[in-house]
């Protein structure tokens, strides 16, 4: 029996190698160093943000043009959340393939799955905050998704259409999911850090997601976010393949336009409601056979319930895959700025009067039309 290195000669290349470096081990680690990353550079943004209607965006353009790497660190902080995301989704399908909920990991996956739905939020309140066009247009879709929920959808519209400001986007983004976050956490893998050795499990994680960090630093460089307007004249993507950040969560979004207003709650509340309730439920209906159970069963019947499993996964995988693909590359890079920037001349640069009256344009409550707009801002409008 090998006996046990002692710390005192383990060397610097046997402490920083990852013991498991496989797509099964790579995309939860990559998640928690870029939340990390997140909470560095949105600590550092604070600091120059400021949560006031008339003065949210102009903060936004200083720290961008005038603070020191205040351009590079909003465009880490921008693409960290694209490939957080993707992390996070990777990280969920790999547990479901390995069954992680089974054999006492129970409380691991249900918080998992609430991180899941924080992460979700995190992007959707960090699109509103600086309050641009897109941010706006993010808003608004949001409200118009809330109203597909049963029975509370039209007080949930309501509600945040009359109580949002800009600070309380705020406190929600920068204080209260930071907190949940933290307490999540805590209970899904810190806890186990702690006991392995959270520094050099650190170190590991960070050696072993250099590729993707190398590609957020080069993303972050060559195709920086629009604040710069109107020294830099953003235009859309003209097809290329490339998902635009912050816009991945179009994808949820396409039924507006492509399917009849009766058939919104279906796609757009119904299946991601079932489709996150069998998640949840997973550890206590798909609990862990005994050996002896399985041993008992036909092995024709064993394989297909593996590849029905496994197939399922693959499938809903795929198809959130593609809907990403395809929202993402219809969607033009630079979100609403890519046509309304002062730039374009005083009518598409300064908001009509009417841009946040639903009142008095009412179209605005008009899903499909703001998401054909979206698409085919030169055929309707």
């Amino acid at each position: 029996m090998a006996r046990k290195q002692p710390a005192d000669d383990i060397t610097f290349w046997e402490r920083i190698r990852p013991k498991k470096l496989t797509w099964r081990h790579y995309f939860g680690g990559g998640a928690f160093v870029l939340l990390l990353s997140q909470f560095l550079t949105g600590l550092y943004m604070i600091f120059y943000y400021e949560p006031a209607l008339e003065r949210t965006y102009l903060t936004v353009q200083f720290f961008n043009n005038e603070a020191f790497l205040g351009a590079f660190t909003r465009n880490i902080h921008r693409y960290g959340a694209f490939i957080l995301a993707a992390a996070v989704f990777f990280h969920l399908l790999r547990g479901y393939m390995r069954r992680d909920y089974q054999g006492g990991r129970k409380w691991n996956w249900i918080t998992g799955m609430l991180l899941s739905i924080v992460t979700a939020a995190f992007l959707i309140s960090g699109t509103i905050l600086p309050w641009e066009w897109k941010g706006y247009w993010m808003m608004e879709m949001f409200n118009n998704w809330l109203l597909n929920v049963p029975i509370i959808g039209d007080w949930l519209y309501e509600f945040f259409m009359e109580t949002y400001t800009p600070t309380r986007n705020f406190v929600i983004h920068d204080i209260a999911l930071p907190v949940i976050t933290f307490i999540l956490l805590e209970i899904h893998c810190i806890s186990r850090f702690r006991k392995r050795g959270f520094r050099d499990f650190l170190i590991r994680q960070v050696f072993a997601f250099m590729p993707l960090i190398i590609a957020i630093v080069a993303l972050s460089l060559v195709y920086p976010m629009p604040t710069q307007d109107p020294e830099i004249i953003p235009y859309p993507m003209d097809g290329q393949y490339i998902p635009a950040p912050e816009w991945y969560f179009v994808t949820f979004l396409l039924p507006f336009w492509y399917f009849f207003p009766k058939h919104w709650p279906i796609y757009l509340f119904w299946i991601p409601f079932i489709l996150f309730a069998v998640l949840f439920a997973l550890p206590f209906v798909n609990k862990r056979k005994p050996k002896t159970a399985l041993l008992g069963m036909p092995a024709k019947r064993l394989k297909l319930m593996k590849v029905l499993y496994a197939g399922a996964g693959v499938t809903i995988a795929a198809l959130l895959i593609a809907g990403l693909l395809w929202g993402s590359v219809k969607s033009p890079w630079m979100g609403c700025n890519s046509c309304h920037n002062r730039s374009k001349g005083h009518r598409m640069g300064i908001p009509p009067v009417s841009y946040k009256d639903t009142h008095r344009n009412p179209v605005l409550l008009d899903e499909r039309w703001m998401m054909r707009h979206w698409y085919e801002p030169q055929v309707v409008w």
